[in-house]
């Protein structure tokens, strides 16, 4: 074979599969950025059953939280009032792990918080996303895709910049 035939099979060879590759990794805007959330079903404070999946359509921010956990009792003024300047464009859901419904709900009293609230007294939701550590917040596009991951304690500050960063919107 001629040295140059070999060479333009290679560079067709080469640019095929680059124009492969981009194609893969390029969106139509219609499908999660992340892995999807888990589809499980848990009880919201008011006794209904949903899932997360069942908020597609809107970004949210997902924070497991519990009574026993002080940092994430520091940071629940600091969601409710992101959640309020938000207001429709994120949604927020609280997902309280291993505590009984009325210690949640006392927890919630103390801080104020509006926002979707639901339990996992099992800790089923929380092996299911994975928690490492308590409070774990997640950012979800609004196809489903966890884009976000943050550990630890969230500030105002904080949380209205991952809000930026990973869902595109300013709050």
């Amino acid at each position: 074979m001629h040295p140059t035939r070999g060479r333009r099979r290679r560079f067709v060879a080469v640019t095929v599969a680059l124009a492969l590759v981009a194609a893969a990794c390029t969106s139509d805007g219609d499908e999660a950025a992340g892995p999807p959330v888990p589809d499980q079903d848990f009880e919201t404070f008011d006794g209904e059953v949903t899932s997360l999946p069942a908020f597609e359509g809107e970004p949210m921010v997902v924070n497991f939280w519990a009574s026993w956990c002080a940092p994430c009792i520091a940071e629940m003024p600091d969601f409710e009032r992101v959640h309020l300047d938000a207001g429709d464009q994120v949604r927020f859901v609280g997902l309280n792990t291993q505590d009984s419904l009325e210690q949640a709900q006392e927890l919630v009293e103390q801080t104020g918080v509006t926002y979707d609230l639901g339990l996992d007294p099992e800790g089923d939701l929380f092996r299911a996303f994975e928690v490492s550590s308590m409070p774990s917040t997640f950012f979800i596009d609004e196809h489903g895709g966890i884009v976000h991951r943050q550990a630890g304690l969230i500030t105002e500050e904080q949380l209205r910049e991952l809000i930026g960063e990973h869902l595109g919107t300013d709050v």
